[in-house]
């Protein structure tokens, strides 16, 4: 969740997954990824992305694509960061196929509860490697949007949505109010997110 809206937001991995991360591992990260230019921003290799205001930013999704895979596989084997488990398409589509058979439901559902399922499944991942964890679960859903098409994707994102909403009901209670809970929880996001870009702004600086 990005605090800028538009193309130059990061899908899924904004400013809110960046606190996941250990200080070693984001700094290996942020270093590969500003060693080339941003395609958007134009900020120089090196740099912090901009925003149109002129203030640092997470990095943008072309400069992230331009810098190409990050290469946790060679930093494992340097000793860098700890070993992790890897996800690949056809393990996510059994676990949809397995949801659908557990459940009785239709693919899009099947695949939304894949997609938590992964969330779930590595969460000690996330706490510990946040980046690696997210960008693993990033490609898997990617590559299983590429196998729906289009249609499929439309569905996944309408059920997660729906998912969303029935857990912020019942966390709302009888007496609770849904949307004040999802805004509550949307500001708390991007009001941690100006506070990393403010420390990131400051060890910029420094």
């Amino acid at each position: 969740m990005g605090v800028e809206n538009g193309s130059q937001s990061i899908p899924w991995g904004g400013q809110w997954r960046r606190h996941l991360r250990s200080d070693h591992q984001m700094d290996l990260v942020r270093s590969w990824i500003r060693r080339l230019e941003c395609p958007t921003c134009k900020t120089a290799a090196g740099r912090a992305c901009r925003t149109s205001g002129g203030h640092p930013t997470d990095h943008h999704r072309a400069r992230r694509d331009a810098a190409g895979p990050i290469p946790y596989e060679e930093w494992r084997k340097q000793g860098l960061i700890p070993e992790q488990q890897t996800y690949t398409i056809p393990a996510v589509l059994k676990e949809s196929e397995k949801a659908r058979a557990d459940f009785n439901v239709d693919t899009a559902l099947a695949d939304s509860v894949a997609v938590v399922r992964m969330f779930l499944a590595d969460r000690l991942g996330l706490f510990l490697q946040g980046e690696e964890a997210m960008d693993r679960i990033d490609d898997a859903v990617r590559q299983l949007i590429e196998v729906r098409g289009p249609v499929g994707t439309a569905d996944l994102v309408t059920v997660l949505a729906g998912l969303v909403t029935m857990l912020l009901s019942a966390n709302a209670g009888p007496d609770g109010d849904p949307d004040t809970l999802f805004e509550a929880v949307i500001r708390a996001q991007v009001g941690m997110a100006r506070s990393l870009r403010t420390a990131e702004r400051n060890r910029t600086d420094n």
